[in-house]
């Protein structure tokens, strides 16, 4: 009796373990991975965004990056394939990731192109107040990446010079020892992707 009822009671055991028993048992795995992959996902989209930001050749870019289940998701725009390239081996290289999409559009900056690629991950809410406000944001961006150039150049007594951008047009105003170091402000401002004009008339040359 013994040897008959245990093939029918390991039937019914793999009949359940095979059955309603693990669909149970999926359900909460399904939970467990659930939680457990959102938190990686966390984990990767903020290591990816870290890794961007520390790369000179991705940290000027505006690049959002999603994870799901591991698939890395980025968006924004760039200057070149080159920096487009770089970012993606930064997503693929980084631990947990299974594969990247990269929608990044190379587009010059200030072109319309590229707005709408830097905004396009935004809400709708958010996407009307960067149209709004994207004049100013661009205007402040050009004035802090002509004002550090200056502060970075030997040549330059860039703390001397202050930087105002309108309009993609930048001011240039102060006072500074020479006429060559005032060539090379403009020259330096004049070279700045985005920059459209640069009126100087207010930098003055005191030469002791």
């Amino acid at each position: 009796m013994i040897k008959k009822t245990l093939p029918f009671a390991l039937s019914l055991a793999l009949g359940v373990g095979f059955g309603g028993g693990v669909a149970i048992a999926d359900d909460h795995a399904d939970h467990d991975r659930t939680v457990g992959q959102v938190i990686d996902d966390s984990t990767i989209t903020a290591s990816i965004k870290t890794k961007l930001m520390d790369d000179e050749r991705t940290e000027a870019f505006d690049i959002n990056v999603t994870t799901k289940s591991g698939v890395v998701t980025l968006k924004g725009g760039a200057d070149s394939e080159a920096a487009r390239d770089v970012a993606t081996h930064i997503a693929r290289t980084t631990e947990g990731v299974v594969s990247v999409d990269n929608r990044i559009v190379v587009a010059p900056e200030g072109s319309l192109a590229r707005r709408e690629a830097n905004t396009a991950t935004l809400s709708g809410e958010a996407r009307a107040e960067a149209a709004e406000l994207g004049e100013k944001s661009k205007d402040a961006w050009l004035t802090t990446k002509v004002k550090s150039q200056l502060l970075a150049e030997d040549d330059v007594d860039g703390s001397k010079i202050n930087v105002e951008t309108k309009n993609e047009v930048v001011h240039l105003s102060g006072v500074i020892e020479s006429d060559t170091m005032k060539a090379m402000a403009i020259r330096i401002a004049e070279n700045t992707e985005g920059v459209r004009d640069v009126d100087a008339k207010r930098l003055k040359v005191i030469e002791g």
